[in-house]
């Protein structure tokens, strides 16, 4: 009965080893995970405007997944819901499709913001975006204040998949749990 009872306690010592492995790797995963969310906020960026220039070209080298940000200070009032924009292949004449993004996914810093605005499929070629206002007067619907457009600029970004933002966001948690299990848990029961 003795020895079954030492082998006891010497597995719940083994366990409180095995606790304290989960701080490297959640450190592990979280420095993992940071790389991939900040992977984010520094997508490529391929063509800039300001929003008061209405329209401009761009040409895209490669094909694929692009995204439109609508970037400008903070803090200030933004012509995010006056905007409709239009987007259209040069070689084809053809307006290409924007998928509006739902979630509005955002990227600021300390002076500046940026929020995306929806996402295309293009193929490699020569576009021009043109922005038209759906209000007679350039002024914020919401809080009737004027609003100054040379503060804001549209973004040409490459696209940046949101599960790999939610991979991403999902590792910083799991990890910084995996810390705190493996330091509070062997410290807090004394085995």
């Amino acid at each position: 009965w003795k020895r079954m009872e030492m082998s006891w306690l010497q597995s719940i010592k083994d366990l409180k080893y095995l606790l304290f492995l989960l701080v490297p790797v959640g450190i592990y995963l979280m420095v993992i995970s940071i790389k991939k969310v900040s992977g984010f906020a520094k997508a490529k960026m391929i063509y800039e405007m300001s929003v008061s220039a209405i329209d401009g070209s761009f040409r895209l080298e490669d094909g694929g997944k692009y995204d439109i940000w609508l970037c400008g200070k903070k803090y200030s009032v933004s012509p995010i819901y006056n905007l409709d924009i239009k987007l259209k292949n040069n070689a084809t004449g053809e307006f290409v499709i924007l998928y509006p993004d739902f979630f509005r996914i955002t990227a600021s810093s300390i002076k500046d913001f940026r929020v995306k605005l929806s996402t295309f499929d293009a193929d490699r070629g020569s576009y021009n975006i043109s922005l038209t206002d759906r209000a007679e007067e350039r002024e914020n619907i919401i809080n009737n204040r004027g609003i100054d457009y040379k503060k804001f600029s549209i973004q040409i970004r490459e696209n940046v998949n949101t599960a790999t933002i939610f991979l991403g966001v999902l590792g910083i948690i799991l990890g910084f749990m995996a810390i705190d299990v493996g330091l509070v848990f062997p410290l807090l029961y004394k085995f």
